[in-house]
């Protein structure tokens, strides 16, 4: 009995097996051909994915660039605003002592923002002061300056007169002969006739005429130079300069007749503007920034 059970039932054990077999070949082949497909459906998945990724990445970035761009051309258009506002503000103090000197000052701010805007210079690369005090050691000959300009090739001490009228600056005797009638202004005004001396001619009424004079204009502008760079212990010279504002932009003259050529001559903002952009830019630097800041220091810490 037993015997023929066995017989019956291994034919339906091989058959079964052999099924399941024929299963499992179908099943690995039907994987592995599969497979390729899936892996390509997978690569193109991934392959989208980055892609969009990247995408939303670089369109993020340039938002986040133009923002950041446009945030920096804001708040550089603030600091130029706010900067020149401050520097008028500043200004204005001098305005009911000196209006003279408030334009000269007004005019030096104006020449370096232009500067800076341009990218000729940096902000750090020029200082402009102005009404500084130069205190002796018993304050009984305290000297005021102007205006003061600090930049990496030199420093320029400014004396600013406000005028109008026809100028005869560097006068002295040894022009008598070509202007015989400014003798009698000499001895009228008790003038040293030996030393330099500026005469200006204005209009009074329509049948008057003022003189007006600024003694040893030259020399004390040389002195105060001389005096403020021994005090700062500096290598190079301070450039002395005498500027003449033209009162209301009107009718003006000069002429120059002084010898000394140690001090500058200018006349108007079309010529200081000249100046500086000539001094500025084609001379040698005597100082760095650093040098510059220490300068600016040591200068406002004689005026507390």
């Amino acid at each position: 009995m037993n015997m023929n059970t066995d017989i019956f039932t291994e034919p339906i054990f091989i058959i079964v097996a052999a099924v399941l077999l024929i299963i499992l070949i179908w099943f690995l082949v039907y994987f592995f051909k599969h497979r390729k497909e899936v892996n390509t459906l997978q690569e193109s998945y991934d392959k989208e994915k980055k892609e969009l990724v990247e995408n939303y990445e670089s369109q993020h970035e340039e938002e986040r660039l133009g923002y950041k761009k446009e945030i920096s051309t804001l708040n550089e258009k603030y600091y130029n605003d706010t900067t020149l506002l401050d520097n008028k503000l500043s200004s204005l103090q001098q305005f009911t002592v000196d209006k003279g000197e408030y334009l000269t000052d007004l005019a030096l701010i104006q020449l370096k923002d232009r500067l800076v805007r341009d990218e000729k210079i940096r902000e750090s690369d020029m200082h402009i002061l102005s009404n500084v005090y130069i205190p002796s050691r018993n304050y009984t000959n305290t000297r005021k300056i102007d205006h003061l300009v600090l930049t990496r090739t030199g420093i320029y001490l400014l004396d600013s007169k406000y005028w109008r009228g026809h100028i005869l600056h560097g006068v002295n005797e040894t022009n008598f002969e070509e202007l015989p009638y400014i003798e009698s202004f000499f001895d009228l005004l008790n003038l040293d006739k030996k030393q330099e001396q500026t005469l200006i001619f204005d209009k009074d009424t329509d049948d008057k005429v003022a003189v007006n004079h600024y003694n040893e204009v030259i020399e004390e502008t040389k002195v105060s130079s001389e005096k403020l760079r021994n005090i700062l212990k500096l290598q190079y010279e301070i450039v002395p300069i005498i500027y003449f504002n033209p009162k209301d932009n009107g009718n003006y003259s000069i002429s120059n007749y002084s010898d000394d050529q140690g001090v500058k001559v200018l006349v108007g903002t079309e010529e200081l503007d000249a100046f500086f952009m000539k001094y500025v830019f084609h001379g040698r630097f005597q100082y760095t920034v650093k040098d510059l800041d220490e300068i600016a220091d040591a200068i406002l810490s004689l005026n507390p």
